[in-house]
């Protein structure tokens, strides 16, 4: 059942992006078992649902293996939350604590050898989710603003499209 709402979620994407005069990608950061695999390919412009029976095992999902510094990616993390939620809000110390979670959850996912951007979202989420009471006075958004915000960071840290959640990513480093 999965898989076929996998199969029609790609399929509508791909029908909605056909209109498009850019080239424009979309990628599903879900693990699927099964014996084809999905993806999409930019052909002239627009997006197209490619299915392939080479029992890949699933749709190919971005992965953080590159970033290996879990340390400095945390801190960038962080910084960045509290950046993003600081020029949309306003600054607040709530938004450096919420950013620390983060980090923290995010160094704890990789070290323990987690590098699937959906996984370490979700655990971000369900961390801050869990401790919502030291936040919830003074937080404009939710657990899962941040979790989508940080689904985005990490795709723009592999240098690839983001799922577009956010407007734009607070880099830190400018």
């Amino acid at each position: 059942m999965t898989q076929v709402f996998y199969l029609l979620l790609a399929a509508a994407a791909t029908v909605m992006h056909q209109g498009f005069q850019e080239t424009h990608a979309f990628s599903i950061c879900h693990h699927i078992k099964s014996s084809a695999s999905f993806s999409t390919k930019a052909i002239e412009g627009t997006s197209r649902l490619q299915m392939s029976s080479d029992n890949a095992g699933g749709i190919e999902v971005m992965t953080l293996e590159s970033l290996t510094d879990h340390e400095e990616e945390g801190d960038k993390l962080k910084l960045s939350i509290q950046g993003w939620l600081d020029i949309e809000w306003m600054p607040q110390e709530v938004h450096t604590q919420m950013g620390e979670s983060a980090k923290q959850t995010y160094i704890r996912c990789r070290e323990a050898g987690e590098d699937d951007i959906a996984s370490i979202m979700t655990d971000i989420t369900d961390d801050l989710f869990a401790n919502w009471a030291k936040y919830d006075k003074d937080a404009f958004v939710n657990a899962w603003d941040i979790g989508n915000y940080v689904a985005d960071y990490l795709h723009q840290r592999l240098g690839v499209e983001e799922c577009s959640c956010h407007a734009t990513v607070f880099n830190p480093d400018e």
